[in-house]
C-alpha cells in the first residue's frame, strides 16, 4: 500500500473517532458495506479511491483533506452532522445513540482538565456516568491503553493491579 493510502487510513479512523460511531454505523451512513469500511482502516489491503465516496459525501470532508498527514477532524464534527441531518431521521437516530468510548475520551475528558492529575478506572466511569454514558471498567481501560500518545498509564502505588491514567 503506498504512503498516501495509509494517510487516508489513519484519517479515516480519526474520523470515525470524531463522530463517535462504530465501523457498522458509519458505513451504513456512508453506503459502503462494512467489510469495505475494514479494508479502509486496516491499512492491509489497497482499496479504491471510489470506496471513499459515501464517507466525503456524509463527513463533507474533502479527499484532499483526508489526505493530509496532519490532518485533524472538527473537534465538533458529531454535533455539526447532528445538526446537518436531523431533519433525516435514520441519520439523526444514529448519530444520537451513546457515542463510542475513543469519541468520549478524546472529545469530551481529554479537552477539560479531568485528567490532570491521575484518575482510577471507577473515577473516569463516573465522570462519563454523570454524563448519561455507562462503560465497563475493561472497556475504558482497553480505550485508553489505545491512546499511547494521549494517556499516560501508570501502576497505582498503593493498589496492586490497578492503573492510574492522567493526559500526556
Amino acid at each position: 500500500m503506498d504512503d498516501t493510502s495509509l494517510v487516508i487510513s489513519a484519517n479515516i479512523i480519526e474520523v470515525r473517532d470524531a463522530l463517535g460511531l462504530s465501523q457498522k454505523d458509519l458505513a451504513l451512513l456512508a453506503h459502503i458495506s462494512t467489510s469495505t469500511l475494514v479494508n479502509i482502516e486496516s491499512g492491509r489491503k489497497s482499496f479504491r479511491i471510489k470506496s471513499l465516496d459515501g464517507i466525503i459525501n456524509f463527513t463533507t470532508i474533502k479527499l484532499e483533506d483526508l489526505s493530509k498527514r496532519n490532518f485533524s477532524p472538527p473537534k465538533n464534527l458529531r454535533e455539526m452532522l447532528t445538526q446537518k441531518y436531523k431533519s433525516v431521521p435514520a441519520i439523526h437516530v444514529l448519530l444520537s445513540q451513546e457515542p463510542s468510548i475513543p469519541y468520549c475520551i478524546k472529545y469530551k475528558m481529554l479537552p477539560t482538565n479531568f485528567l490532570n492529575t491521575p484518575k482510577e478506572t471507577n473515577e473516569i466511569k463516573r465522570f462519563f456516568s454523570d454524563m448519561g454514558w455507562n462503560f465497563k471498567g475493561n472497556s475504558l481501560h482497553t480505550a485508553l491503553k489505545r491512546m499511547p500518545l494521549l494517556i499516560k498509564i501508570n501502576p497505582h502505588p498503593k493498589k496492586d493491579g490497578t492503573n492510574l491514567y492522567s493526559k500526556k
